[in-house]
This record gives structure tokens, sequence and C-alpha cells, in this order.
């Protein structure tokens, strides 16, 4: 019996000292596909920064208001207003890994700007890389 406990708590998400969490693409097996480690918290983080806060029903201060700079000057200053935004919704909602990064850089064609985080978690590094532009604003409906 203590076999079949140990299988069950070795699947089920978040059991073991490793983060682990499921993304919707088949894997070979034909079921979605597992995650694990550094590559569940940048999901978490991707996230955060597409979701404006007081979106979520169940939690209104989970995200990132990264669509209020889409307009602003492509300049310093709303450089650093982005770079303190990020960093404070990141450690508000999951500061699971630590922010060895932010760059921004703005979109030449168009209003927005691309975010570059670059993350460490258990000497694991990743990055992840976000478009926030005119596009966002039409899938918030605005």
């Amino acid at each position: 019996m203590a076999n079949l406990l140990d299988r069950f708590q070795k699947s089920v998400i978040g059991s073991t000292d490793r983060y682990s969490d499921f993304i919707d693409v088949i894997s070979p097996s034909g079921d979605f596909t597992r995650i694990t480690g550094l590559s569940v918290i940048l999901k978490s983080w991707f996230k955060i920064l597409v979701t404006p806060t007081r979106t979520v029903d169940h939690d209104p201060d989970f995200g990132c208001d990264l669509y209020k700079y889409i307009f602003n000057p492509a300049d310093k200053d709303t450089m650093n207003q982005i770079i303190d935004t990020i960093n404070y919704s990141i450690k508000r909602n999951d500061n699971r890994a630590n922010i060895q990064g932010i760059s921004i850089s703005f979109l030449n064609n168009r209003k927005g700007f691309v975010v570059n985080i670059i993350a460490e978690y258990k000497g694991q590094t990743g990055e992840i890389r976000a478009v926030i532009d005119e596009r966002t604003l039409n899938l918030l409906g605005q």
C-alpha cells in the first residue's frame, strides 16, 4: 500500500521538493506535457506579466498593469517605470525565483515594448519574453 501512496504523491502537482505543472501541449504519450522546476516559475511569471490586475475574480491583486505603458514615450523614464512595475508584481505574486535581470526594448513599427526577464532558481537560469503592444489592448477589450 505504501508503494501506491508513494506513486500518488510523486504524481501530484507540487507534492515533491520540485515545482511541477502541466502545459497545454500534448506529449508523445498522449497526455498534457509536464514541466518542472524553473519552467513552472517562468510560466507563472509570464501569466503575471500579461494579466492586468483586477481581472481575476478570486484574486484582484494578481497580475501586472504593463498595458498602461504602451502609449507612454519610449524613453528612460518609461523604461524605469516598467522595470519597477515588473519587480513589484513578480515579488508580490510569485517570489519563488530571483530576478537576475530585466531588459526592455521599445518596438519600432508600433506602440509597445518587449520585456525580457532572466531568472535564477536553484542554480538554473532561464528567460522569458513578453510582447506588450497595441494588440494587448485588443485582447483586453479596450
